[in-house]
């Protein structure tokens, strides 16, 4: 059962000042996020990566990186990011599946060269029995509408295979001689600290799946078991299974076109007013500003005669304009927010 909805729940980019604590969240991984390394430089350059790419002057043909936080009580809890451009300036390759049965094979692939990626998307283990994931997750929908044109047409997520600090069933079998290095080792090598080369490791030609032994075979396209309400709700969105998975960890690569994303279909836009109090109402994510100036709330709100209704703080937190409209999504009524008597969020 969903537990009740924290109060003051902020969603922005994350900044600089935030490295710290972005580091302490992401050493509670188990490994394995290629995206998210538990090192202070790693974080750092990623942060000010998406804080340029947050400032919207940039050539829209170079890769671009969106990294957004989620805050409690003005406490990082989770990230998730969407990226652009992927594959291009430093390869993204991957394995191919073809064929059935005995005829299967692995084919080396960079197929969603220049695609869009979601991903990074880690919640703090104490806050993932409350349903926050799925807000996570769709606020980047929601940043993609704010300005479709910055982002592709097909849009991809690749998940976390079976892999772990013990190693990975596809990576120790093909590579882990060859490059005398461990799973972890291998990924910070070849996905932070020489992408370029990752290259010069990719098998050449048809690798017969026929011969891999049966727990190597077991694992591929499958997602790491702490990944899967990730892959539900990607499903749910209306991602399906590209028939390519990540090159070390045999993860699986599904993908959607953007503009078909449940998420950004049925998203509503419209006016917000502020009221003293809410009562009852129900868990929205509201999201409002272009890519520049873009954040978003959760909070209670119901719905009036010329707008959406939400507190004066929840209003203040957003920091609208006179006039200034917001997309909304509202959460299945079958998780009403269950928090007591008149909400007044203090974001």
């Amino acid at each position: 059962m969903t537990k009740k909805l924290p109060d003051k729940i902020l969603i922005r980019p994350v900044i600089s000042a935030d490295v710290d604590d972005l580091l302490d969240m992401v050493e509670r991984s188990s490994g394995g996020l290629s995206s998210l390394q538990p090192r202070h430089e790693f974080l750092l350059d990623y942060i000010q990566t998406s804080e340029k790419s947050f400032s919207g002057q940039y050539d829209l043909e170079d890769p671009h990186k969106y990294l957004l936080g989620m805050f409690v009580s003005g406490e990082l809890i989770g990230c998730a990011a969407v990226k652009t451009q992927i594959g291009v300036g430093s390869p993204f390759i991957n394995f191919d599946i073809i064929g059935d049965g005995l005829d299967q094979y692995l084919v080396a692939s960079s197929r969603f060269t220049g695609a869009t990626e979601v991903g990074s998307l880690f919640l703090h283990p104490d806050y993932r029995a409350y349903g926050l994931g799925k807000y996570l997750a769709k606020v980047r929908y929601l940043l993609m509408a704010a300005e479709p044109w910055r982002f592709g047409d097909t849009v991809i997520a690749e998940l976390r295979g079976i892999c772990g600090a013990e190693g990975s069933p596809l990576y120790d079998y093909l590579f882990k001689n060859k490059l005398e290095r461990t799973f972890l080792e291998a990924d910070e090598e070849y996905f932070d600290r020489n992408p370029d080369k990752l290259g010069d490791i990719v098998p050449i030609g048809r690798i017969d799946v026929s011969g891999f032994p049966m727990p190597v075979r077991a694992s591929l396209a499958q997602p790491h078991p702490s990944g899967a309400a990730a892959y539900r709700m990607l499903q749910k969105e209306g991602f399906i299974f590209s028939g390519t998975i990540d090159l070390f960890d045999a993860g699986p690569i599904v993908y959607a076109y953007r503009d078909t994303i449940r998420t950004i279909m049925n998203r509503k836009e419209g006016a917000i007013l502020p009221v003293s109090s809410i009562s009852g109402g129900q868990p929205y994510l509201i999201s409002a500003g272009e890519v520049e100036n873009f954040r978003a709330i959760v909070c209670p709100a119901q719905t009036g005669p010329t707008g959406l209704l939400i507190s004066e703080l929840d209003y203040a937190a957003l920091a609208l304009e006179s006039g200034e409209s917001v997309f909304y999504w509202k959460n299945d009524a079958s998780l009403r927010d269950t928090r007591k008597g008149p909400v007044k969020a203090q974001i």
